[in-house]
């Protein structure tokens, strides 16, 4: 599908813009200064998602062809949604990206605002209701302990200890929404089932299926495989989906590649802890897109980048001031 492949095509360049952008726009800034913007971001994301829950006008869902009476349109006021980045799943797939960052920078440099935006960002991660992500949390920080040995002398009770505050906080915040917006409370009913669950297994099912008849060049970027509208939304696994799309060889190698992010961080560990934490952050990202096929929205996918482009500023800002210079 031609028009497809040059979609996809121009997503993905703008993705990159978006990383060089902000790795060029925050160079020579301070830590200080690259974390302030990354507060001011995760504002800046969540409110729009307030506003939209309130009801106020000109924030409503940015969805074309869907009647304000569908359950598509409806579904955006059952839980925290955004109305361009799109409902609950996507806002705390980018949410989940900037919360750690922020809530190890409070601590550790004893910054009480960032400490707060990394808490908001925490509330509204739960608002969303989103369970791949509160899963991907708890998994990626099962893996983190399992690969990385602890250094003598290194205790993580202060940040372990804002991060169970930052739970409590969370369910609190669960409850307040189920609370004052009636609206939750259907959702809640589908929430305890394991519907959701089935019709996401039945999906891989058929992906894994489709992916049999092509497995060397599969079917093309952004398209259902052979116009099947149960995949018109896709397989809501990022990895199959690269190899429904590009085939075994060239989809495995993009998954492969997003994994090397997280690699590239680890290895910087030794450097500055910092890296420790935004490897952390990536692995978040990763195991989230085993449940949902983020990487594959074309706002998503920019806006993943432009967090890599984030992170990696800020770590060549601390880099840069930790760097001790060569006698002359």
């Amino acid at each position: 599908d031609r028009p497809a492949t040059v979609r996809t095509v121009l997503v993905t360049a703008e993705g990159v813009v978006a990383y060089l952008l902000a790795v060029r726009e925050l160079d020579g800034l301070s830590p200080d200064r690259v974390v302030a913007f990354i507060k001011r971001y995760a504002y800046l994301v969540i409110i729009p998602g307030l506003l939209l829950l309130l009801h106020v006008p000109g924030f409503e869902p940015q969805i074309t062809g869907v009647k304000e009476s569908s359950g598509a349109y409806i579904s955006y006021f059952t839980r925290l949604s955004h109305p361009i980045i799109g409902r609950s799943n996507n806002l705390a797939t980018v949410l989940a990206f900037l919360a750690p960052i922020l809530i190890y920078w409070g601590h550790t440099y004893r910054n009480r605002r960032v400490t707060v935006a990394g808490f908001v960002a925490v509330l509204a991660i739960f608002a969303t209701l989103s369970r791949g992500t509160l899963v991907a949390f708890a998994l990626a920080a099962v893996l983190y302990v399992a690969v990385t040995p602890r250094r003598r002398g290194e205790s993580g009770r202060g940040v372990a200890g804002k991060v169970a505050v930052a739970v409590a906080l969370g369910v609190l915040a669960v409850g307040l929404l189920y609370t004052l917006n009636p609206a939750t409370h259907e959702l809640f009913r589908d929430r305890l089932t394991l519907a959701n669950v089935s019709g996401r297994s039945e999906l891989l099912s058929i992906g894994l299926e489709k992916l049999g008849e092509r497995p060397v060049l599969g079917f093309g970027a952004g398209v259902a495989p052979d116009g099947d509208p149960v995949l018109g939304e896709g397989v809501h696994n990022t990895y199959l989906q690269q190899v429904l799309s590009f085939g075994l060889p060239l989809g495995v190698l993009v998954g492969l590649a997003l994994c090397a992010l997280s690699v590239f961080f680890f290895a910087r560990r030794r450097v500055s802890p910092l890296a420790g934490v935004l490897a952390y952050t990536v692995l978040v990202q990763l195991i989230i897109f085993v449940f949902e096929a983020s990487f594959e929205g074309s706002v998503l996918r920019v806006i993943f980048y432009l967090s890599i482009g984030l992170a990696v500023a800020l770590l060549r800002a601390v880099e840069r001031e930790t760097r001790v210079p060569e006698p002359a």
